[in-house]
């Protein structure tokens, strides 16, 4: 197999939990050679979930393809190694809480000082300036911050604010900085230049709401502007979540266009399916099969804001409802893809790794982790040409790699095994 688009790259990640863990294996999944710094007891993600002590799931699935590098940041010598080896490394991706790097002596200023072409990426949940910043978050809080938990209506059973499945923005910081440090290297490849990434969940939670954010003078004062003043007006008036959460959604049915009756997910007689029109054409297809040629939300007169419309919407919603209790969802699919109209039935992700289309596809990787043993994982989200990605192992063992990492930057094995006796390294 020829060399990944980055291969040769050294990244040296400094992460924990999801973001910068995610970000690093997708460098890693294009090349680069991703070496994870970890304390000597290891990330404390790794016990997360853990049946095998230290060997969680999911840390294994947010670190493969990566070298682990075990180091007492905590200590003079700790910080003194890390500045001794980061000239050998391309990037730095970081998502320490606000204010650790620069107490442990590997802030950017600290690093450029050192490497002047090393680029810089660093994740933070609200930011480096305003007055959150400096402020820790995780996915929830940014969730909850930015609109996203209620902008996608994830309530619980009693009515309380939910949490996003999966950690939509710390997977998209993730991409965002593994796209922003290959950016960056071509810049540097042009000018010599190093530079500094500031990403943010708080950033990229609000990059993909993009049109609920945005604000446009012409329509938000139709739209958006009495939508706004009718939710604060609730708080102060002491509402729940989940009443905001449902007058919310009667201003956006009024405003979205033509009603959503084959753009939704419906229960079936053995489980559910979702149809996905968004055009005259499906929707066409999906009455032709649905038996629907009476609902008539397509015709130029239909107006959503009449309330006796809106209830017409409602019974034809129900009658859609009982019609597709009828049916299994692969007989129901079978018919819709005949007629042209995106369905699918909705799975849950544990199944995923066994459908046959993510089989056809290749999507799943094997290997051999050397202590949980055999497992598939989820490989790499693109595929390449002339510089094929691969998912190049599984996540590392604890310190697996810290030795091997010194030596190729320059140690000799005498001030290696000095520094293990010390306790500096594992």
């Amino acid at each position: 197999m020829a060399d990944g688009a980055l291969a040769g790259v050294r990244i040296l990640e400094f992460s924990q939990i999801v973001a910068a863990p995610f970000g690093g294996v997708v460098l890693s999944d294009f090349g680069a050679d991703v070496v994870k710094v970890e304390p000597l007891d290891g990330e404390a993600y790794r016990a997360s979930g853990a049946i095998v002590p230290g060997e969680g799931k999911r840390f294994q699935s947010l670190n493969r393809g990566k070298r682990s590098f075990a180091v007492d940041l905590q200590t003079p010598e700790g910080q003194a190694l890390i500045h001794r080896i980061i000239p050998q490394f391309d990037a730095v991706l970081i998502n320490y809480r606000p204010g650790v790097p620069e107490r442990l002596n590997i802030d950017y200023d600290t690093l450029k000082a050192i490497n002047p072409g090393i680029i810089y990426a660093t994740i933070t949940g609200f930011g480096d300036r305003g007055p959150l910043a400096g402020k820790g978050a995780t996915d929830l809080v940014a969730g909850a911050y930015t609109g996203l938990i209620a902008g996608d209506e994830k309530i619980g059973d009693n009515d309380e604010p939910e949490q996003m499945t999966p950690a939509i923005s710390d997977y998209v910081t993730g991409i965002a900085c593994a796209m922003s440090i290959t950016a960056a290297l071509l810049h540097r490849e042009k000018t010599g230049l190093g530079q500094r990434i500031d990403a943010s969940l708080l950033n990229s939670a609000l990059a993909i709401q993009d049109f609920y954010v945005m604000r446009q003078d012409v329509t938000d004062a139709v739209l958006r502007d009495p939508m706004v003043d009718r939710l604060r007006a609730m708080r102060t008036e002491g509402a729940t979540f989940a009443d905001q959460v449902r007058a919310r959604r009667d201003y956006r049915w009024a405003g979205a266009g033509p009603p959503r009756l084959y753009y939704a997910g419906y229960n079936v007689k053995d489980g559910a399916i979702v149809l996905g029109c968004l055009t005259k054409p499906t929707r066409a297809g999906a009455r032709e099969v649905l038996g629907m040629h009476h609902e008539t939300t397509d015709d130029e007169a239909f107006d959503l804001t009449d309330p006796a419309q809106q209830a017409r919407v409602s019974a034809w919603k129900d009658e859609i409802a009982a019609k597709m209790l009828t049916r299994t969802a692969a007989e129901w699919v079978t018919d819709f893809e005949a007629a042209g109209v995106p369905a699918a039935p909705v799975q849950f992700p544990e199944e995923m790794a066994d459908d046959p289309q993510v089989l056809a596809m290749d999507v799943m990787v094997e290997f051999d982790h050397p202590v949980t043993g055999h497992q598939r994982v989820v490989g790499p989200m693109v595929r390449m040409s002339e510089t094929p990605t691969r998912a190049s192992g599984p996540a590392p063992a604890l310190a697996a790699h810290t030795v091997e990492v010194l030596l190729e930057c320059g140690l000799d094995a005498a001030e290696v095994e000095a520094l293990r006796e010390r306790g500096i390294i594992r």
